[in-house]
């Protein structure tokens, strides 16, 4: 599996995460964090192309 295959993989698994947050109505400060989180990988991700 390469570097970005690997991000992407991860990437995926915040986004899981992020939903789940949304779907159960956590908690906004936990919500913002994680997708801040998502938000990161994501430009990490863009640099790669």
């Amino acid at each position: 599996m390469t570097a970005k295959e690997q991000l992407m993989h991860h990437i995926e698994e915040q986004r899981r995460i992020l939903n789940s947050l949304l779907k159960s109505g956590g908690k906004v400060e936990e919500i913002y964090r994680q997708s801040l989180v998502v938000d990161a990988l994501l430009e990490k991700y863009m640099q790669f192309q």
